[in-house]
């Protein structure tokens, strides 16, 4: 009957055809999944990207400082003698900088003009500088808490220090991702030798938490 429906052919032949198609894309299948396919990036790999074009984007305006509509106001914080000294504040960054290994202290100081002043971000995925409170150890945390003891006042080293914790927590919430987030997830850059007559200052960067 199908040789009647199909001119020309036979039984035989529809189901040799038929046989060579499913090999064929059997065959097709194997080689597909023969061969490593590209995997989709990896979330560390996602975010390095994001930051890299986030710094792209906020790098390529000029610099203005924080405003309220865009334009600079001048005169508001004149530069002047407050009678108080920053010794304090000297001693305790250079403690925390004698307290690094000598490759954390490489990638935390920086040129007192280097762009790296204004490479800060609230978000949690942003890939930042510096060494982070993760990977110091219990006596260089001190030191950096050293540091910010002296450079704050007791209710924002107190304010610093609940974001911290709240941090923490946070990353409970989400899963225990305590990649994205923890108490640990900051981390510290110093721009210029810490000098008596200088310029010079630190930074602290983590997820809603940020000091200039």
């Amino acid at each position: 009957m199908v040789s009647h429906l199909v001119e020309g052919c036979d039984i035989p032949t529809l189901c040799t055809k038929r046989a060579l198609f499913v090999l064929s894309f059997a065959l097709l299948l194997a080689l597909t999944y023969a061969y490593p396919q590209p995997s989709a990036p990896s979330q560390a790999e996602r975010f390095r990207q994001m930051s890299i074009d986030a710094e792209t984007r906020g790098l390529a305006e000029p610099f203005k400082g924080i405003t309220t509509n865009g334009t600079a106001q001048p005169g508001l914080f004149p530069i002047r003698s407050t009678g108080v000294s920053t010794e304090p504040v000297r001693k305790a960054a250079a403690a925390f900088l004698a307290a690094l290994e000598p490759g954390q202290c490489n990638k935390t100081l920086f040129p007192v003009d280097d762009v790296e002043w204004r490479k800060w971000m609230n978000q949690d995925f942003y890939v930042r500088q510096g060494v982070s409170f993760k990977e110091m150890s219990e006596a260089q945390r001190e030191s950096a808490f050293g540091l910010m003891r002296a450079s704050l006042s007791a209710k924002g080293l107190q304010l610093s220090r609940d974001i911290m914790k709240l941090n923490h927590t946070l990353g409970e919430l989400n899963n225990n991702d305590f990649v994205r987030y923890g108490e640990w997830a900051y981390w510290i850059t110093m721009m210029g030798e810490p000098s008596r007559d200088k310029p010079w200052g630190w930074q602290l960067d983590g997820h809603h938490l940020i000091v200039n």
